[in-house]
C-alpha cells in the first residue's frame, strides 16, 4: 500500500514538472519572450552580422491576388539567393488582425505597415526594432535614398519602418480638356503656383451660379495636400525641436491657407470629396471619379490609383496623362510610404533586420518593382530604370518622370512621423474637413478656425511632455 501511495506521488510530481517544463519552454520558444533593442557594434560589416536561420515575412494582401503577391514574393526569393543561408516563410494574413497577433506573441517576424500603424505598433504595443543600427553595417547608401520617404518610417528620430516604395504627389490631367481650350501645357515641369492657378482659371466655366467645370480638384483635407500650402510660402507649421504648432502666428502658413480657400472661393479649385459639406458654392460637376470628364487637374497619391484612374478616363476615351504638382515658391512635394517593420521579439534580429533593409537596396528595390504588383522606386539611382515604367502596358508611354521629379523637395507627408500620435489626431482628415467646409462656408474665418486647432494641439503637446 505504502508504494502504491509513492509510486501516485512520483506520478503526480512527475506530471507538475512536466508542467511546469513546458510552460517555461513556452515561454522561452515564444517570440514575445525577448525584446531586441536592435543594438548593433558598429565597427561590424555585413558578413559579421548572423544572416542566417528561418523568419516570417508577413504581408497585407488586400485584394487576394496573385498579382499583388508577385513583388514581395520575388524579394523573398531574391534575398534567399543572396543570403543562402536563410529562409523567409511568406504568409499573408489581412491588417487588421495584426495587434491581435502581436499581443499573442506570432505576427511575422517582418510584416507590412503604413506610418499611422507603425506609430501605433511601437506607442501602445512596444512592439517594433529600430533599425538605424544596421544601416551601417549593411552598406545602405542613406544618400540614394529620397529624404521625404525614409522620414516616413521614423519615430522619435529613429527608423523604425523601411518604406518599400515612394509616394510622391503629383496630378493626373485632363489633355482633351486642354486641347479644347487651345491651351499648349508642358507636363515635363512644374509650374509655377501662379502660372498654374492662370491655367485653371482659364479652363473654369461657371453658369447659372454653378461650378460646370473646374481648373483643378484637390483632396484639400487630406494631410499630403494642405501641409504642401501650409508649407509653400515658407512658413514651417511643424516645430519639433520646441514641440510646438505654429499656424496663426505664421504669415506664411497662414498665407498658404488662404491661397487654398480663396482657390475654392473662387470656383476654379474643386475640393474632391467635400462639395456634400459645402453650401457656398453649387457645383455641376459630380464627385469621386465621376468628375473626370468635368475637371482637369486632378490629385494622384500613389501609383496603385493608376489602375482605377487609368480605366476611368480611358472608359470616357478622355485622353490624360501625369504631370507634377504645381511648384509653391518654396518648392516642397509632400511624399508617403508604406513598408515594412522588424518585430523586436523575433528570435532571428540580424536576419529580419537584413531582409527588412535589403528593401532599400538597388537588388531589393529592382525585385519589387519589376514585378506586378510593384510601385515606384525609393532609390534616386532607379529613377530613369524602364521596369518600373509600365513597360508592356497600355499606359507605357504616359509621364512617369511625374512620379520622381523633384527628389530634392520631398517632404514626408505622414504627420506621425512629425508629431505624437495624439497631436497628428487633432488634425485628422475628418477633423481638416469639417474645419476647411466651416471657412469655406463663411461659418468661421481661418485665423479663429485654425487658432482653435493650434491652441488644442499646442496644450496637448506640453501636457505630454510633462
Amino acid at each position: 500500500m505504502i508504494s502504491k501511495k509513492m509510486n501516485v506521488s512520483v506520478l503526480v510530481k512527475a506530471a507538475v514538472l512536466a508542467l511546469v517544463l513546458v510552460m517555461v519552454l513556452g515561454i522561452f520558444g515564444c517570440k514575445k519572450a525577448i525584446i531586441q533593442t536592435g543594438d548593433v557594434d558598429q565597427t561590424l560589416t555585413v558578413d559579421d552580422l548572423n544572416i542566417k536561420g528561418t523568419i516570417t515575412f508577413t504581408i497585407n494582401n488586400e485584394s487576394g491576388s496573385k498579382e499583388e503577391a508577385m513583388a514581395p514574393r520575388n524579394v523573398v526569393n531574391v534575398f534567399m539567393n543572396r543570403y543562402p543561408n536563410t529562409r523567409v516563410i511568406y504568409e499573408e494574413a489581412n491588417r487588421t488582425t495584426y495587434p491581435t497577433r502581436i499581443s499573442a506573441g506570432d505576427i511575422g517576424d517582418v510584416f507590412w505597415c503604413d506610418d499611422n500603424d507603425a506609430n501605433n505598433y511601437q506607442q501602445n504595443h512596444n512592439a517594433l526594432m529600430p533599425l538605424d543600427s544596421y544601416l551601417k553595417p549593411m552598406n545602405i547608401d542613406m544618400g540614394d535614398i529620397y529624404s521625404g520617404v525614409i522620414d516616413n518610417g521614423r519615430i522619435g528620430g529613429r527608423l523604425y519602418m523601411v518604406p518599400r516604395k515612394i509616394g510622391e504627389q503629383l496630378l493626373i490631367y485632363n489633355k482633351t480638356m486642354l486641347q479644347s481650350a487651345g491651351i499648349d501645357f508642358d507636363n515635363s515641369y512644374a509650374y509655377t503656383w501662379e502660372d498654374f492657378k492662370d491655367v485653371c482659371k482659364r479652363l473654369t466655366v461657371i453658369e447659372d451660379g454653378k461650378v460646370q467645370q473646374a481648373g483643378a480638384a484637390f483632396k484639400i483635407w487630406w494631410h499630403p495636400i494642405w501641409q504642401m500650402f501650409f508649407r509653400g510660402f515658407g512658413g514651417e507649421w511643424v516645430d519639433s525641436i520646441n514641440h510646438k504648432i505654429t499656424i496663426t502666428s505664421s504669415n506664411e502658413v497662414m498665407q498658404g491657407i488662404n491661397e487654398l480657400v480663396t482657390g475654392v472661393q473662387e470656383g476654379w479649385l474643386y475640393p474632391e470629396d467635400l462639395t456634400g459639406q459645402i453650401n457656398a458654392i453649387k457645383y455641376a460637376v459630380p464627385d469621386g471619379d465621376s468628375n473626370i470628364s468635368g475637371v482637369c487637374f486632378k490629385t494622384f497619391g500613389a501609383m496603385t490609383w493608376l489602375t482605377r484612374l487609368g480605366n476611368a478616363y480611358d472608359r470616357l476615351q478622355i485622353d490624360w496623362d501625369f504631370c507634377p504638382f504645381p511648384a509653391f515658391p518654396n518648392h516642397n512635394i509632400s511624399t508617403g510610404a508604406t513598408g515594412y517593420v522588424v518585430y523586436n521579439r523575433t528570435q532571428n534580429p540580424d536576419t529580419a533586420a537584413a531582409f527588412a533593409l535589403f528593401f532599400l537596396t538597388p537588388e531589393g528595390q529592382t525585385a519589387y518593382h519589376s514585378q506586378t504588383g510593384g510601385n515606384v522606386p525609393v532609390l534616386k539611382s532607379l529613377a530613369d530604370e524602364e521596369f518600373w515604367r509600365g513597360k508592356g502596358t497600355p499606359w507605357e508611354d504616359k509621364n512617369y518622370n511625374a512620379f520622381v521629379s523633384y527628389p530634392d523637395n520631398t517632404k514626408p507627408s505622414s504627420l506621425a512621423s512629425q508629431v505624437p500620435i495624439e497631436i497628428a489626431t487633432i488634425f485628422s482628415n475628418d477633423n481638416m474637413m469639417a474645419t476647411l467646409a466651416k471657412i469655406i462656408n463663411g461659418g468661421a474665418d481661418a485665423q479663429t478656425a485654425f487658432n482653435q486647432m493650434e491652441t488644442k494641439a499646442n496644450e496637448k503637446w506640453e501636457t505630454l511632455m510633462s
